[in-house]
């Protein structure tokens, strides 16, 4: 429909005038090495605390941060009838939103401040099961890597070319 090309195209120009970064740059897609000894410290989105790495749980434990031991309370508390399927594991993945939206005094998470907070004990990152593998309960991952720890990771191509090191 030409008239709502040029209504879009009026509005990307009236972003660039105002100084906001193109929704047209395509941007980089980057393949990283993600050493394993960083994957097995890394919080499991998907999985209860009980199936954590070793690694995991001793960093939380030892912590004597009140909003890490709220959320591990969280975690080890079993579901109710009235909050969740009587019996099933929480995952930690809602363990941690829980622990943003106390973080936060509000509703709404704050990822940034929760991230921070485990990022301080010991932890390097989040794991969680891909868009393809959630409903199998198994499959290939995605990994969010915390601020701090970038110098662990070693990019090996930028767009498909190899990086030169």
């Amino acid at each position: 429909d030409p008239t709502r090309k040029a209504a879009a195209q009026r509005m990307l120009d009236a972003m660039g005038n105002a100084g906001m970064p193109s929704i047209l740059d395509a941007g980089s897609l980057y393949k990283v090495d993600l050493p394993d000894p960083l994957i097995a410290r890394m919080l499991d989105w998907d999985k209860p605390l009980s199936q954590q790495a070793p690694e995991v749980i001793a960093a939380l434990e030892k912590s004597k941060n009140k909003q890490v031991k709220a959320m591990l309370d969280y975690a080890k508390a079993p579901y109710s009838k009235l909050s969740g399927v009587e019996g099933e594991a929480k995952t930690m993945g809602s363990a941690y939103h829980l622990m943003s939206m106390n973080l936060s005094g509000k509703a709404s998470a704050d990822s940034a401040k929760a991230s921070q907070l485990l990022h301080k004990q010991g932890i390097p990152g989040i794991r969680y099961l891909d868009g393809g593998s959630r409903a199998d309960g198994a499959g290939t991952s995605n990994f969010v890597v915390f601020p701090g720890e970038e110098s662990a990771l070693t990019i090996l191509e930028r767009n498909g070319k190899p990086v030169r090191k």
